[in-house]
């Protein structure tokens, strides 16, 4: 009979190709999140936030603005109107 170890995807996550393959994976969309964020730069704050982490078995990008739930889907302006979110969020996901 077949077994398969414990630790299996320990292994296969520290490999060098698997590191890799991932950290280009995740490069590739913080491009896009990068991309629906320059055709909306109004401070340059957004942009300046996201980061790109590669660690030893996990990846993260991430988007630190305390404004970017409201730029991501929508909010309210000053003066009532609805301000339509831009979706950066969502082009990593694709």
């Amino acid at each position: 009979m077949a077994t398969v170890k414990p630790n299996t995807n320990a292994v296969v996550a520290h490999l060098p190709e698997v590191r890799a393959e991932i950290a280009a994976e995740l490069e590739r969309r913080a491009e896009r999140v990068r991309a629906v964020i320059a055709a909306h730069v109004e401070t340059g704050a957004l942009a300046a936030s996201l980061n790109v982490e590669v660690d030893r078995t996990d990846s993260t990008v991430s988007i630190s603005d305390p404004a970017v739930i409201s730029i991501n889907y929508g909010h309210l302006a000053a003066d009532g109107s609805f301000v339509p979110g831009i979706h950066a969020i969502e082009a990593a996901m694709t």
